[in-house]
């Protein structure tokens, strides 16, 4: 019975329908040709997964990543940067690279940190003679920093269905998107070692970096404000969507006086587009979950692959491939929602910790991000940069391999992970 709700979801997606409409056909289908639920069960799924407090972050960080954007923050971040690494071999890899590990504790999305970055530095890569593919690539494998280090879009959505501490996977992420980061960047320097791309000859000045660090610094105090105001239980990781939307807007109407009602308006409607996205999804794949919980899916899976082997680390990697080739496939949170309930047990039962194997998922996935062919990264930067998506895809392979190396590390030495959480007794 099970093939009416799995075949239909399969044929959906393939023949590129929405993966939200592709989970609801799949639900409708087997309900009506079963007839062993209530088919008011699809309506009662969907409510009960969107009714959800943890999920009202989503719009809120969506909202204020897009409000630092456009009072002219990314660009001050951006500027500061340079000042920085700019005189490192191939140095506008590199602000690339650092300006996008900050940009994620600013949005939380991998496709908007993405979008910006490409924006704003592709352009200049070019005209400093830096191959577009090259470029446009770099700002993809960035982007996948995002949802790792916090805030998380991916994280809330895995921590309220999981039940798994938001702000716990807030900590755990930071030092894996930091080592993340930093192989990012040492790829970087050897590829633009090889390729003999510029560094900037402008002498390094104090007052110049005292100047930058001035125009950057309300920036850069806002991931510090979200993750010390959770880590101290001044608010939840919701309320603390709601503290960053406010401080945005005080800097962008009182401080820079960059936010226009127009800009407003448009960012309102953007992230509200962006969260409807993310929300539909959500909704969309509750009913679908719960009917393979139902008929016992979970237990099947997790029974066939304990089958195979009981070793731990045998079980990581082949969630590992599974994952790696569903992220190449799939949206993140859609997986994340269809795949957490079957795998995270299993690991869990294999003895993994579950905050170490819920960060491991979203690493994972967003490894996935970046990783031809649909990856939605790779659909972000290919057009902002003016170039086709087998362009991107090709150039993208060594820093999805770097990110895969990363993750594998990350897997089987769970104190990257697990440090910072335990150390502040989380």
């Amino acid at each position: 019975m099970i093939a009416w709700l799995v075949i239909p979801f399969m044929i959906a997606l393939i023949g590129g329908v929405p993966i939200a409409f592709s989970l609801s056909l799949g639900t409708v289908l087997f309900l009506l040709a079963t007839n062993k639920v209530s088919i008011d069960v699809l309506a009662q799924q969907m409510y009960q997964a969107s009714a959800s407090f943890p999920l009202m972050a989503i719009p809120l960080f969506l909202l204020a990543g897009d409000l630092m954007d456009r009072t002219g923050i990314t660009t001050r971040l951006i500027n500061f940067i340079k000042i920085i690494v700019g005189r490192v071999t191939g140095g506008l890899s590199q602000v690339m690279i650092l300006s996008g590990t900050i940009f994620a504790g600013l949005s939380g999305s991998g496709a908007a940190d993405t979008a910006a970055l490409a924006k704003v530095l592709v352009p200049g890569m070019k005209r400093e003679g830096y191959d577009v593919s090259y470029s446009a690539a770099l700002a993809a494998a960035t982007g996948v920093l995002g949802p790792i280090i916090p805030p998380s879009i991916v994280m809330i959505v895995y921590g309220a269905m999981m039940n798994v501490s938001i702000g716990a996977m807030f900590m755990a992420g930071i030092v894996p998107g930091l080592v993340i980061g930093l192989a990012l960047m040492v790829t970087a320097y050897f590829i633009s070692k090889k390729n003999k791309y510029p560094r900037s000859e402008e002498p390094f000045s104090w007052a110049q970096f005292f100047s930058g660090l001035k125009d950057a610094s309300l920036a850069l105090l806002m991931p510090f404000i979200i993750l010390f105001g959770i880590r101290g239980g001044i608010f939840t990781p919701t309320e603390g969507g709601a503290v960053a939307v406010v401080y945005a807007l005080l800097i962008g109407i009182f401080v820079y006086r960059s936010l226009r009602p127009k800009d407003l308006i448009e960012s309102l409607l953007s992230s509200g587009v962006m969260a409807a996205v993310i929300m539909l999804i959500v909704a969309a794949a509750s009913p679908f979950g719960w009917l393979l919980s139902l008929n016992q899916v979970p237990q099947q899976v997790a029974g066939l692959m304990l089958g195979i082997t009981q070793n731990k680390y045998v079980i990581l990697f082949l969630i590992n491939v599974l994952l790696l080739i569903m992220g190449m496939l799939m949206e993140t949170n859609a997986i994340i929602l269809l795949l957490a309930p079957i795998l995270a047990p299993i690991a869990i039962k294999a003895g993994v910790d579950p905050l170490h194997f819920a960060v491991l998922m979203v690493i994972n996935l967003c490894v996935g991000l970046a990783t031809p062919p649909v990856g939605i990264n790779l659909f972000v930067a290919a057009p902002v940069a003016g170039i086709s998506l087998e362009k991107i895809s090709r150039a993208i392979w060594p820093f999805v391999l770097v990110e895969i190396a990363i993750l594998l590390l990350v897997t089987y030495i769970p104190e990257i992970t697990l440090f910072l959480p335990r150390a502040l007794g989380m």
